[in-house]
């Protein structure tokens, strides 16, 4: 559990700087928003603000709040409630998504998809927000790291299956094992279709480049 924090000289929550940004991660991820930051092409709160520290000539204030063995979802909870959300208009967090709870359906973790799912009662129906479900695509110019990982196994059937459209590639997904892949959705080893949907959409990014349109 780390806080991202705005280096104003202001003790809050056992540091200096005031937080804005509540996560929860392991290896890089407590760098990964500062990478992310430097695509000008996305936006968002938290994004726009590492941006305003970098405008001053300062740099983000990163400290680890604990360590945990299994996601402290406790832990952030309490965070989030403590400090408040822009959102909400009760603090500086620029957390886009507020608490949410652990959510089961047919055994897969929800969490914040959970509502996606409620309507339709099925774990592996694909969001109405899906725009790529009609969309044919193929293997990215740049292929991941490790196939292993969550982009590598999508990678991976693109690289099989050119020009399968985003709803069937969400498909061909839902038939694989996640649980290697360390994540809060993930535990049981099979994932939502709201899940996949945002991993594909985030493969198109400009750091990413996992997926492209499919091109004959």
């Amino acid at each position: 559990m780390y806080l991202l924090r705005v280096p104003d000289g202001v003790e809050a929550f056992g540091a200096l700087g005031t937080p804005f940004y509540v996560g929860i991660g392991q290896g890089a991820r407590l760098f990964a928003h500062e990478e992310e930051a430097r695509d000008l092409g996305i936006s968002n709160a938290k994004l726009d603000t590492i941006r305003s520290i970098w405008a001053r000539d300062e740099e983000v204030i990163r400290t680890i709040d604990s360590l945990h063995t299994a996601e402290p979802w406790d832990r952030e909870e309490e965070l989030i409630n403590a400090i408040g959300r822009l959102a909400d208009g009760t603090g500086p967090l620029t957390n886009a998504q507020s608490y949410a709870r652990s959510v089961k359906m047919s055994g897969v973790e929800l969490r914040k998809y959970a509502t996606e799912h409620a309507a339709s009662g099925d774990v592996a129906s694909i969001p109405a927000k899906f725009k790529l479900r009609s969309t044919r695509l193929m293997a990215g110019p740049v292929e991941p790291a490790s196939r292993t990982s969550v982009f590598g196994k999508i990678f991976t059937v693109l690289e099989a299956n050119p020009g399968i459209t985003g709803s069937e590639l969400i498909q061909l997904l839902a038939a694989l094992d996640f649980s290697s892949n360390r994540s809060a959705y993930t535990q049981s080893g099979q994932v939502s279709g709201s899940w996949l949907a945002g991993y594909i959409e985030g493969g198109f990014r400009s750091d990413r480049l996992h997926i492209q349109l499919f091109r004959p």
